[in-house]
């Protein structure tokens, strides 16, 4: 039997549900450019569909293959033919920053900028114990999931002062990665690699919001997925966890960059959690004083003070 993963919610969800459906109207992306990275993957493509149902103005592909890019487009076209909807491709590999500079900066001339930017693309690190792990190539997976995302995040970024009216102007983007569950639970032997890229990543992007305040960053686990990246996985070790429907975090990720969800931003959140709960307790998320809130990464007991007074809860 699947173990249950531990939850901030109450209630959970495996598969899309009403609240996160893409369709509503407080959900709707209407005006809006969306941009998602690794377009052609099964969580990539999903999102991608699920951004269209909630109506941009222009839903951007970014990938490595062309081929794969222009097949996810054109189910997408057909799939919403009662409405008009602009779908672009743009070939482009992370880890070269000329070509995703590029691919955003016609993006961002075309439309005048880029609102919403989903980083769904990611490698998977060698499963070995990190005794067995090759040090010559350790650096490999690191580069695709932790210099990648700076690549995305430096190119929306300038691709937005560039697209605006004025160069100086910083246009508001919303920053969305997907990250792992892994770098809060107990290790998994045969991960560490992979887990660790992916917390280099999460700090990076918290400094690179810290220094760029017109990025809303979230960090979201999208949840265990049935995908090419998990088939992978599963040829040398098994997670304890039932696979969810890609629906569940597709959906969800269009209810993060909502305004509904604006509250979570700086957070890192999963997807099977409820978001009607995570609404109620916004309170006790955001928090007050620095130090204070839920959903942030940091140090377990710390801190306890602040200015020689004791945090609310502390004694």
């Amino acid at each position: 039997m699947a173990a249950t993963p531990p939850s901030y919610t109450k209630l959970t969800h495996c598969a899309t549900y009403p609240a996160i459906n893409p369709t509503q109207p407080g959900l709707s992306t209407a005006g809006k450019v969306v941009l998602i990275t690794g377009a052609s993957g099964g969580i990539g493509q999903a999102t991608a569909s699920s951004f269209a149902a909630s109506g941009p103005r222009a839903l951007i592909l970014l990938g490595r293959r062309t081929d794969a890019l222009a097949q996810v487009a054109s189910v997408i076209r057909a799939s919403f033919t009662n409405r008009e909807l602009t779908v672009q491709t743009h070939e482009a590999e992370l880890c070269d920053p000329s070509s995703v500079r590029s691919a955003m900066d016609k993006v961002a001339a075309e439309f005048g900028g880029i609102d919403i930017l989903v980083h769904c693309a990611g490698a998977l690190a060698p499963v070995v114990s990190l005794l067995q792990a090759d040090p010559a190539t350790f650096l490999d997976g690191y580069k695709t999931t932790v210099v990648g995302t700076l690549v995305a995040a430096q190119a929306v970024v300038l691709a937005n002062k560039t697209g605006t009216a004025s160069a100086t102007e910083d246009k508001p983007v919303t920053f969305i990665n997907l990250t792992t569950a892994g770098i809060l639970f107990p290790p998994f032997p045969g991960m560490g690699a992979y887990v660790s890229s992916k917390m280099a990543a999460v700090k990076l992007l918290q400094a690179f919001a810290a220094e760029n305040p017109q990025v809303r960053l979230h960090n979201v686990h999208p949840g265990m997925l049935e995908t090419a990246m998990s088939a992978k996985l599963a040829e040398t070790i098994r997670l304890p966890y039932a696979y969810d429907d890609i629906s569940l975090p597709a959906d969800f990720l269009v209810w993060i960059a909502s305004p509904e969800a604006e509250f979570l931003t700086n957070k890192l959140v999963f997807s099977a959690w409820d978001v009607d709960e995570l609404k109620g307790r916004k309170r006790e998320i955001v928090g007050g004083p620095p130090g204070t809130g839920e959903l942030w990464i940091g140090f377990q007991g710390f801190p306890r003070f602040m200015a020689g007074q004791p945090l609310p809860g502390t004694q």
